[in-house]
């Protein structure tokens, strides 16, 4: 029964009352409950977006961040907030999202800089609220070495956010400057460099065909999957049709194989489902039929497709 009564059980009966929940949810957030309930809430105003909430984000934000972020190490909770204020932020909020692009902190025992989800999330949400600011935010960040290893936060973010602002500029300067035959004078990571090339999907075709020379030959597996989104999804695309075909032939990446094959799958382009096909019915090695088994299944509805897939089903000769 006391789980019946609990703050997350409620929320979860009023899930096809948007506006109770959402009450609900500001209700919540002004009490002290542990992390987990308040995430809870803060999940439901992200989705279902409440003006009367604005003022208890805002507190919650400042007793969050209390005492250098104590409480809230790693950024989560704040993060969340910023997610669920970006919905209903308001011109007397900017500050305090310019003041999350500009939050750092670090904690033992390594002392690693911690407030990668804050300033992430409060760009995103800068970005929504004055755009122009959120461009000087991103292009600082874009070139911060305060960036996670592993993930390439919050720098991947702001790449997001000036391609979807049309600022591309910059982003083709990075990669540029960090194509393969100065790696080792990279000044971003790799996850960085690979969601540039993705943004940049409306540079001219001989442009893109010239990055295209310089990232072919990577041997890293993130720039390639950057690569390939570039050449499938640009505006006058497909491009880079022979490489994709030689890399289909020559790679023994499977992960690759599988994630460009795939690729093709979503894009699909008409010139690009072809060159599959006829890739398909060249192809020997066990895996790769099996990967291209599962794409001729996919689109299976398509005759041509069937008929490949009925061939690759049959055992290699």
């Amino acid at each position: 029964m006391g789980d019946e009564r609990s703050p997350v059980a409620a929320l979860r009966s009023l899930a096809d009352q948007p506006a109770a929940a959402a009450k609900l949810a500001a209700a919540i957030i002004q009490d002290n409950h542990t992390r987990d309930v308040l995430t809870a809430a803060l999940q439901v105003l992200a989705e279902y977006p409440s003006d009367e909430a604005r003022p208890a984000l805002r507190s919650l934000y400042t007793r969050a961040g209390r005492e250098k972020g104590r409480h809230d190490q790693g950024g989560y909770l704040r993060a969340a907030i910023l997610k669920a204020l970006q919905q209903v932020a308001r011109r007397e909020d900017e500050e305090l999202l310019i003041q999350a692009c500009e939050t750092y902190e670090y904690w033992p025992p390594d002392f690693a800089e911690d407030a990668v989800l804050i300033r992430s999330a409060g760009l995103v949400a800068l970005a929504d609220l004055d755009d122009e600011t959120a461009r000087y935010q991103a292009a600082r960040i874009l070139v911060d070495p305060l960036t996670a290893r592993m993930t390439g936060e919050p720098a991947v973010t702001a790449v997001r956010v000036l391609g979807a602002l049309g600022e591309t500029l910059p982003l083709y300067a990075l990669v540029c400057q960090n194509a393969p035959p100065v790696e080792g004078l990279a000044t971003c990571l790799p996850e960085v460099t690979a969601e540039c090339l993705r943004q940049l999907t409306g540079l001219p075709a001989a442009v893109v065909e010239h990055l295209l020379d310089r990232y072919a030959e990577t041997t890293s597996s993130i720039l390639c999957m950057g690569l390939f989104d570039l050449l499938l999804n640009h505006c006058a695309g497909p491009l880079g049709r022979p490489y994709l075909a030689r890399f289909l032939r020559d790679t023994a990446d499977m992960d690759l194989y599988r994630y460009l094959v795939m690729s093709i799958v979503v894009a699909g382009h008409d010139e690009l489902l072809d060159d599959l096909r006829r890739t398909a019915y060249r192809e020997q090695r066990r895996a790769q039929r099996q990967i291209l088994l599962e794409a001729a299944t996919i689109l299976s509805h398509r005759p041509e497709f069937a008929e490949l897939a009925e061939h690759l089903g049959r055992p290699a000769k």
